[in-house]
């Protein structure tokens, strides 16, 4: 074994007690966030940037409204293109859709006819890409009258912060 394995091992106990929305405040704020849309009506894409946090944010929310009858798929770069088509359009055979992606759906695949809101799980350095996110589901051919688009930041998370700044400047 590497001798670091034993300090990593440890960083991994650690990270996992932080887990679940009873001691992340982030992921906390995304359920009541998708609470809100689902009120509303809205069927939302949740955008993450890394495949690892998707899984995770879609673990909890399908644990939190699959049991309310929504579909809650995860859909990642681990998936070939047309396994990622296919599980959007099996998407559309349930009234009540979440849907959790990476940017791997950010370009290339509509979601209009399946989704109205675009929530922002993970900032980009780059506004464009929230741009190109958001751009799956407000577009031509998109029926609802409200598309809604929400982005998530921390503000005690100096990374999100810096991020944050960083966007606004560009944008």
């Amino acid at each position: 074994t590497h001798p670091d394995a034993p300090i990593l091992a440890d960083f991994v106990r650690r990270a996992d007690i932080l887990r679940g929305p009873d001691k992340d405040g982030k992921l906390k704020m995304l359920i009541g966030q998708v609470e809100e849309l689902v009120r509303a009506g809205h069927n939302p894409v949740i955008f993450c940037r890394y495949i690892p946090t998707a899984h995770y944010v879609g673990e909890t929310l399908r644990e939190k409204f699959a049991r309310g009858g929504h579909e809650v798929a995860v859909i990642t770069g681990e998936l070939a293109p047309q396994e990622r088509e296919d599980k959007v359009a099996a998407m559309g055979e349930s009234e009540r859709r979440i849907l959790v992606a990476t940017d791997c759906l950010s370009e290339g695949i509509n979601l209009q006819a399946l989704f109205d809101a675009a929530l922002h799980y993970d900032l980009s350095w780059n506004p464009t890409r929230h741009e190109q996110r958001e751009g799956r589901v407000d577009r031509f051919g998109q029926q609802a009258r409200v598309v809604r688009t929400v982005m998530l930041y921390g503000e005690n998370n100096p990374i999100d912060g810096a991020v944050l700044q960083v966007i606004l400047r560009k944008a």
